[in-house]
């Protein structure tokens, strides 16, 4: 079976450097499963894993702290679960903005929930469902008052999002198509 693994918060700029294929290295000297990436920014796609998936999960985190001294949360998704997520988007991109969908492994409070869905923002749009958030912004998500940092302090649950882009190309590839199926 195929897992995908998002890294939060990993080789931005200069800070949590994970070079994605000595991760890939180290994960398959581990006997983790065969492991390959999307993008220098933390998607990584396992394919015929033995260990379920929340074993997967801190056995990666712990290869991560162990090899580059990089505490990170990782978020599991299965290809079926991914692509859920992504036909669960509310939103289209508006010309010169993005969708960004946001996930997290831990239930966040009921209150932290609603409290979150209430706010309004300037150049954003939000939009919650069950363990997802959409973020549709107007321009630049960079200078956005609505961030994956901010939904990780209302919320208080690890979480990462990923432009809706990135998410249709991971369900492209062979390994996690094949298991749409």
């Amino acid at each position: 079976m195929t897992q995908i693994l998002f890294l939060r918060a990993v080789n931005l700029g200069n800070t949590n450097k994970v070079p994605m294929k000595r991760l890939m290295q180290v994960m398959s000297a581990a006997a983790l499963g065969e492991p390959s990436f999307l993008l220098q920014s933390g998607n990584v796609i396992v394919a015929n894993s033995r260990l379920p998936l929340g074993e997967l999960k801190r056995a990666t985190e712990e290869l991560i702290l162990s090899e580059f001294g990089v505490s990170t949360a990782v978020i599991a998704r299965t290809p079926a679960r991914l692509a859920h997520v992504v036909a669960a988007n509310p939103f289209t991109a508006p010309a010169g903005g993005s969708v960004h969908a946001a996930f997290w492994d831990a239930a966040p409070e009921a209150d932290y929930l609603a409290a979150l869905a209430a706010e309004r923002f300037e150049d954003a749009e939000l939009s919650l469902t069950d363990g997802a958030a959409y973020m549709r912004y107007e321009g630049s998500s960079h200078t956005s008052k609505l961030s994956n940092a901010l939904l990780e302090r209302r919320l208080k649950v690890p979480s990462t999002a990923r432009n809706v882009n990135t998410l249709h190309r991971l369900l492209a590839l062979e390994a996690v198509a094949s298991q749409l199926d």
